[in-house]
């Protein structure tokens, strides 16, 4: 059971990413770093080549911070991540904080632009923090990656390439799942369903993104290794008012399966035209696509999305966290307030391991020795682990639906991805 809270509210602080102040990467990379607040000290800890890592000072609070789509067109995704982000560091406040010492968590809104994504990552790393999560859609995961290098500074993002963490790279670590990972378990959920692939025909509808270009490049090796015809993606960008066309085109090549690769609002649309359109093939859909109301809004028992971590509706503990915190509302019917949850639980293990003083260079470490961790609450479908080698903290999903008929959620067995 979950303790009494003795902290209603947590060390945050909000900023709105509007005007930052644009720090050189230079000097990020030769600042000297504290880490320690609440009275505690700050310090700088320089190495060979001039480098320099944050430090938590005993007593002090560990000092860390978030990056997120707050606002603008990227929030339906992005904010219900930084309010899970926000709920567990009130619940680990709330219950003796790590190593007796408060997680003091600073929160920039990037308002959903790749600009203000990396001026709002420079005004974070320039605060000292110990780590930096970062759930944002908008934002230039490469080129924010290189800021928290430079800085040495752990950075814990859903929003990381594939490059950066295939293979590991120094302080670049994924909570969620991969592109890989995603063509993975899509490829495995297929072949479940349609057994033999030879011969069958795969329609691909897709939001124009980096990120979903991985996602077909791979998982269209794997189809065609096994026989499938897979037709050149049907692409759009946002805002989306209309699939008609792309879905008439689709139906013409009557598909077995449609991937369908997109955000929350966009996949309903491109599921409904899909229908209207006479395809009746399965549908496959990405954890963007696999929030409750993302499911019930397509209304179709042939659609499926996949997901690593349960609804928070199943998490009674979280949701009473969640409420208990203001955050209700902002967590519930999405997938992606889990990711948040898992990501500061994994960097709490991390502080328990690193101990009262360490730096952000020693949390690295301790990272890569989280191993085989049940994050509390059981939100997660298999436990998470790093290592000096792994960066990629999932290692189980599960595909989710929606049967109109019932009015009731499904989901698959467990897929392993890791």
């Amino acid at each position: 059971m979950r303790a009494k809270p003795r902290y209603p509210q947590s060390r945050r602080h909000r900023a709105l990413a509007v005007g930052l102040l644009t720090v050189p990467l230079v000097a990020l990379a030769a600042c000297g770093n504290g880490g320690g607040g609440g009275g505690g000290s700050s310090s700088s800890a320089s190495g060979a080549g001039g480098s320099s890592s944050a430090v938590a000072a005993s007593g002090g609070a560990y000092n860390i911070a978030l990056v997120s789509d707050l606002s603008g067109a990227f929030s339906s995704v992005s904010a219900p991540g930084a309010a899970g982000v926000e709920v567990a560091v009130d619940n680990i406040n709330a219950n003796g904080g790590v190593n007796g010492k408060k997680l003091n968590l600073t929160v920039i809104d990037s308002q959903s632009s790749a600009s203000l994504a990396l001026s709002a990552s420079q005004k974070a790393i320039a605060g000292n923090p110990l780590a930096l999560f970062m759930l944002s859609g908008s934002a230039d995961a490469s080129a924010i990656g290189s800021l928290a290098q430079a800085a040495h500074i752990p950075l814990l993002s859903p929003a990381l390439s594939d490059t950066s963490v295939y293979p590991a790279q120094p302080y670049l670590y994924q909570p969620s799942l991969t592109a890989q990972q995603d063509a993975s378990a899509m490829y495995a959920f297929v072949k479940q369903r349609e057994g033999s692939l030879s011969g069958k025909v795969v329609d691909v509808a897709a939001i124009n993104s980096p990120y979903v270009q991985l996602i077909i490049t791979d998982v269209t090796k794997l189809l065609t290794a096994q026989g499938a015809k897979v037709n050149a993606a049907q692409q759009y960008n946002l805002p989306l008012a209309s699939f008609a066309t792309q879905a008439d085109a689709i139906a013409r090549d009557k598909p077995n399966v449609v991937l369908t690769l997109g955000s929350t609002d966009d996949t309903v649309v491109v599921s409904k035209a899909l229908t209207q359109a006479g395809v009746t093939a399965l549908q496959v859909g990405i954890p963007s696509g696999a929030g409750q109301q993302t499911l019930q809004q397509i209304d179709s028992p042939k659609y499926y999305a996949l997901t690593a971590d349960p609804y928070a509706s199943e998490t009674p503990s979280f949701m009473a966290a969640a409420s208990e915190y203001g955050k209700k509302s902002d967590v519930s019917g999405s997938i992606f307030a889990m990711s948040g949850w898992v990501a500061v639980y994994m960097l709490a293990d991390a502080l328990k391991q690193c101990g009262a003083g360490c730096t952000s260079s020693q949390v690295n470490t301790a990272l890569q020795s989280v191993s085989d961790l049940t994050i509390p609450d059981d939100v997660s479908y298999g436990p998470v682990a790093f290592s000096s080698t792994n960066h990629v903290a999932v290692s189980t999903v599960r595909f989710r639906s929606y049967d109109p008929a019932t009015g009731k959620f499904a989901e698959s067995g467990p897929i392993s991805v890791g």
